[in-house]
C-alpha cells in the first residue's frame, strides 16, 4: 500500500519528540513480535498497529486496543522504555503522524473533546478477537464481513474515535480497517520515527 512514506523519515529521539505531539496524533507501530509478524503478513501490511495520542497534565498518553487488554491507556514513555512491563522498549519501530484535518488552522480544537469521550466511553472493552479471526479468514478464504460491535481491534477503534470529528478511514470492500489503511489514507502525514 502507500505506507512507504513512513520508511526512511526522519528519527527523533523521545524526549524532543514530546514537543510536538498533540492530541489526535496518531502512532504507528510496525512491530517484530509474533503477533505483530501476522498482523502485518495476513494484511499485506508495513504497519502491525495504530493507536492516538492525547496530552492530560503535561504527559503524553496512547488510546489503543490491544490483544492482552482491550481499550487501555498508557504512558506513550512505557512504549520507549518500559513496554508491558519489561524494562524494554517495544520491539519494533514507533512512527508519528498527523491527518491534515488537525494541522488546518481553522479546524476547532475543541472538537476533540468528542473524540477523548468516545475514547474514554470505551475503555476496558474488549478486544475483537473475532474480528481478527474475521479478518484472517476474509484474507484467506475471501469470505466474511466486518460486523460493528463494541469490542475492538486497534484500527477500528481509531477509526470510530476519529469518526467523532468527522474522519473516516478507508476500508476493504468487506468493511475491514487495518493499520496499514489509517496509514496509507492521503490525508496522514508521517512527522518522524521516535527513538529512544
Amino acid at each position: 500500500m502507500k505506507t512507504k512514506k513512513f520508511q526512511g523519515i526522519v528519527q527523533v529521539q523521545y524526549e524532543q519528540a514530546r514537543q510536538s505531539i498533540q492530541t489526535g496524533d496518531l502512532l504507528f507501530c510496525s512491530g517484530t513480535y509474533l503477533i505483530s509478524e501476522l498482523i502485518k503478513k495476513a494484511s499485506n501490511s508495513f504497519m502491525s498497529h495504530v493507536a492516538f495520542l492525547f496530552e492530560w497534565n503535561g504527559r503524553v498518553l496512547v488510546f489503543e486496543s490491544v490483544e492482552s487488554a482491550g481499550v487501555r491507556i498508557i504512558p506513550l514513555s512505557h512504549y520507549v522504555t518500559n513496554y508491558n512491563n519489561t524494562g524494554r522498549k517495544y520491539k519494533g519501530a514507533l512512527y508519528l503522524a498527523r491527518h491534515e484535518t488537525l494541522i488546518d488552522s481553522s479546524f476547532d480544537r475543541t472538537l476533540l473533546q468528542n473524540m477523548i469521550g468516545k475514547a474514554i466511553g470505551s475503555l476496558n472493552r474488549n478486544y475483537d478477537q473475532t474480528e481478527l479471526i474475521r479478518i484472517l479468514t476474509r484474507i484467506s478464504l475471501g469470505v466474511g464481513r466486518h460486523k460493528e460491535n463494541e469490542a475492538y481491534i486497534c484500527s477500528e477503534f481509531v477509526d470510530q474515535c476519529f469518526r467523532q470529528i468527522g474522519i473516516r478511514f478507508p476500508r476493504t470492500e468487506a468493511g475491514f480497517v487495518y493499520p496499514e489503511h489509517i496509514a496509507a489514507d492521503p490525508h496522514v502525514y508521517p512527522m518522524f520515527e521516535i527513538v529512544p
